[in-house]
């Protein structure tokens, strides 16, 4: 991967690391060596690793409207579009894996805000293990620094996942940049406004999240949330590689739940399955039926949003939906995604440095199409 930083700017970041607004002239608009970023904790591998089975030969895909015209190859297209992995599965199987740029199978990929559906499946586990009493407790009932702060009392868990909270954060501002590359997460934490009556208002932020982390973290008490992580969601997923959890700092300790996880383009793909299988992966229940179908509704509060997808509809848990119904999917910064097409059983996977003017969401439907087209059963006579 290319790293983007001149000789000037790494000098101004050993001279002054310790300065929040100096790592964020530094790195700026973070890229895929965000990892790097940041002290993490690592995630092992599961115990019980289970492989996808991989087809052979692999699936061929053409270039199409979508993708425009004068590329010698699919492959060369994604090269040429700022794509560095693309890993496509259908059931369990992967059909189709690209690298590019110096990456690998073993790459630890930034999740930026795929990591909040990470969020989603990892509340609604917590939920069933009973450590999380329910989706709608108030967080005060877990955090109880915020009692005395007001409007907080009649914010829940489930209006946090939403970000229909009411708190007076946006993720795409000079506070979202400032809460990402903080050192000091726990005292940031409790330093924003109820503005908006819980419940009614959308505003994109990760601090939310951060905030569900915060009530998980106080109901495991002594567990830290990396080993609960570990043992009922990563192993469970059968994933084959480490991966880890970006930290705001070594001494604080606290994991970047809203953006945060780092893993392998596979290992990704298995959020997609676990959604497609309605919550089940490799014979393990991660969470129930009706939790993946409560995260993938669409939220009425927030009805259909312009994106840099084009109008989508938002999940109540961190979910985007295409508004046609054909899929849904996990992004993040920049142009990553798990994207699943539940109609053709499907997972895509990508990782990028940037959209390149491509409306990946209708690629991968497209995609998808074509795969079934070329896979169909033959018809005997």
């Amino acid at each position: 991967m290319r790293r983007r930083h001149a000789f000037g700017a790494s000098l101004l970041s050993v001279l002054l690391a310790s300065c929040l607004q100096a790592r964020m002239v530094v790195y700026n608009y973070p890229d895929l060596t965000a990892p790097t970023y940041f002290a993490s904790r690592e995630i092992t591998p599961s115990p019980h690793p289970v492989p996808f089975r991989e087809e052979h030969p692999r699936a061929h895909f053409r270039t199409s409207k979508t993708t425009g015209e004068g590329f010698a190859s699919f492959d060369e297209f994604l090269l040429l579009k700022q794509t560095r992995a693309f890993v496509v599965l259908h059931e369990d199987s992967v059909v189709y894996e690209r690298y590019f740029e110096g990456v690998s199978r073993t790459t630890l990929f930034p999740s930026f805000s795929i990591a909040k559906a990470f969020a989603g499946l990892t509340v609604g586990a917590a939920i069933e293990d009973g450590i999380l009493h329910s989706v709608d407790d108030p967080i005060t009932r877990y955090v109880p620094e915020l009692r005395q702060k007001p409007g907080y009392k009649d914010v829940t868990l489930d209006h946090l996942l939403r970000m229909v909270s009411g708190i007076d954060f946006e993720e795409e501002s000079t506070a979202g940049a400032t809460f990402y590359y903080s050192h000091e997460l726990r005292r940031r934490l409790y330093a924003y406004d109820v503005k908006w009556k819980p419940g009614t208002h959308f505003l994109y932020g990760g601090l939310n999240i951060e905030l569900v982390w915060d009530a998980l973290q106080h109901a495991l008490g002594n567990v830290a949330f990396s080993t609960y992580f570990q043992h009922r969601i990563w192993d469970r997923l059968g994933a084959e590689h480490a991966a880890s959890w970006s930290l705001d700092s070594e001494a604080s300790g606290i994991e970047k739940f809203w953006a945060g996880l780092n893993a392998t383009a596979r290992d990704f793909a298995r959020l997609g399955l676990v959604y497609l299988n309605q919550g089940k992966l490799h014979e393990h229940a991660l969470v129930s039926p009706a939790w993946v179908a409560r995260s993938i509704e669409v939220d009425p509060v927030v009805g259909p949003a312009d994106s840099t997808d084009g109008l989508v509809y938002r999940s109540k848990y961190q979910w985007l939906l295409t508004t046609d119904g054909r899929g849904y999917f996990a992004k993040g910064y920049q142009g990553q995604y798990v994207f699943v097409v539940p109609s053709r059983r499907m997972v895509f996977v990508r990782f990028g440095e940037g959209y390149a003017g491509i409306d990946w969401p209708k690629l991968f439907v497209e995609l998808a199409d074509s795969y079934a087209k070329d896979h169909a059963p033959t018809k005997t006579p």
